[in-house]
This record gives structure tokens, C-alpha cells and sequence, in this order.
């Protein structure tokens, strides 16, 4: 289920999310970075940042991102005597820029900022996972099924070989099996997008993730409907309806669930 981005409370201290913070300190009247006291405070107000902003990215929270951009932008871009270079910011500044236009539906600029973004990397095993997963996640919805799975193909065996990870990789690895999965079923590559499904499926109970359990389940079904075998695919569909319901999307997935039923009922 995803996690709502409220206040955690650990042992009576108050944790806030960096726009709730952000609101608070322009209350105060003092700058975010004054909280932090350190000789390296710049670095944990980045590091802050960007932990937010990749959470708000995996369960898509798209207007906490926008606004978490936004407040970095006036909290940190404008501050010269910030290192901007630290943990790649500006990169990921750019590719949560993206992410952000993507979202709003400007895929064009969207596209250009990703693609000049992996022009300027030096090597495949340097480039964000964000810049892939969203890349590809464009091609999807932009109909463009063999641009993306020439993407996934390309960066397959770091997806698929990943093993040293933190933990917000470990979610990116899991949206990138997802995506790599809708882009074998779209090209029509069943049996390969099965195993994907199955490596997914995996990954999600290694990492006890319940969001995209419902999605892929959801895919499957729609692959074995494809693949003509109604049973296996009632069989997923049943664990698909239970994921929606713990991560409380069956409303919004009713429509999906309904179009998968009237499918596997027309093969029996």
C-alpha cells in the first residue's frame, strides 16, 4: 500500500515532510537550512530533498513532487554557496523536472530533458534508474511500444541483475520490471513478458511491496487471456481484485477488472 506522506512520529520527535517543513519555516520567517546546524548541513538539506522526492516518484504522488521541486528550487538551487554537484542534484533536479512534465502531460519537453540527460552520461551503469523508468514509461503511454522495449532491452541486464541496492532502488528495479513487462505484452512477446511478471513478482515479495502487486497481477491476467488460457488467467485476476482492494485502488481499477472479466469469459 502506499505510504501516505504525513508526519512520522518516532520517539515523541516530529519528522516532517520537506513541503510541510518548508510551509512551517516560512511561518518562522527562517530559511530550511537553518534547522540544520552542522558543518554539513547543506548536504543532509539535499539529501532530505531528494529522499522525498524519489519516494513522491515510486508512489506517485505527483503533486507532493511538484511541490517538494518547487521548494527545492527556491530552498537550494539559488543558494550559490551550495554544491549542487553533491549526489548528482542538479542530474536529478532535471530528471524529477521531467518526471514532473511527464506528469502534466508535456511529453515533449518531457522527452528532451530525459534523452539530453542520457546523451551526457559516460556509461549505461551511471545513468539513473529514474531517467529509465520514466523514459520508458513515456514510450508506453505514448503508444511507441518498440521505442520502449528497445530502451528495456538495452539496460535488461542491469534491470534484471540488480543486487546491491538501497532501498528506494529496490522499488525503482520493481517499477522497471513492471515497465519492461507492459512492453513485451504490447509488442506481443507473451512467454517473455511472463517471465518478467514472474521475476516481478518475486522482487515484490523480497522487498514485502504491496504497491504493484495488483498491477502486475493485472498483467498477467491479460497476458494468459492472450496466451487463450482462461484458467490461469481467473487465477490472477482473483489476486489482482484482492491487491486493489489492500491498496485500496478497486474503485479506480474497477473498469480494468471489468474488461479482464468479460475477456475470460468470451474464451470459455
Amino acid at each position: 500500500m502506499a505510504r501516505p506522506p504525513s508526519t512520522v512520529l518516532n520517539g515523541g520527535d516530529a519528522a516532517l515532510s520537506a513541503p510541510i517543513l518548508h510551509r512551517l519555516c516560512r511561518r518562522l520567517g527562517i530559511s530550511m537550512q537553518d534547522l540544520f546546524i552542522d558543518e554539513a548541513s547543506e548536504y543532509a538539506l539535499i539529501d532530505h530533498y531528494l529522499d522525498m522526492m524519489r519516494e513522491y516518484v515510486y508512489f506517485r504522488h505527483a503533486d507532493l513532487l511538484k511541490v517538494t521541486l518547487e521548494d527545492a528550487q527556491e530552498t537550494i538551487n539559488i543558494r550559490s554557496e551550495f554544491d549542487l554537484q553533491y549526489r548528482n542534484y542538479k542530474r536529478l533536479f532535471r530528471t524529477y523536472t521531467a518526471i514532473i512534465l511527464r506528469n502534466e502531460g508535456r511529453l515533449e519537453d518531457s522527452e528532451h530533458i530525459l534523452t539530453t540527460l542520457i546523451e551526457e552520461t559516460k556509461s549505461n551503469k551511471m545513468l539513473e534508474l529514474e531517467i529509465i523508468n520514466t523514459l520508458g514509461d513515456l514510450y508506453i503511454i505514448t503508444d511507441r511500444s518498440e521505442d520502449a522495449l528497445t530502451l528495456y532491452h538495452k539496460h535488461r541486464n542491469r534491470i534484471l541483475e540488480s543486487r546491491h541496492m538501497n532501498e528506494m532502488d529496490r522499488y525503482m528495479i520493481i517499477q522497471l520490471y513492471y515497465g519492461y513487462a507492459v512492453s513485451l505484452y504490447n509488442n506481443f512477446f507473451y512467454a517473455e513478458a511472463v517471465d518478467i511478471c514472474y521475476k516481478l513478482l518475486i522482487r515484490i515479495e523480497e522487498n514485502n511491496s504491496l504497491y504493484y502487486r495488483g498491477k502486475a497481477n493485472h498483467l498477467m491476467t491479460l497476458i494468459h487471456v492472450a496466451l487463450n488460457e482462461p484458467k490461469s488467467a481467473r487465477h490472477y485476476l482473483a489476486k489482482a481484485e484482492a491487491a486493489f482492494f489492500l491498496e485500496n485502488l478497486q474503485d479506480k481499477m474497477a473498469e480494468h477488472i471489468e474488461i479482464a472479466k468479460n475477456a475470460i469469459e468470451a474464451l470459455e
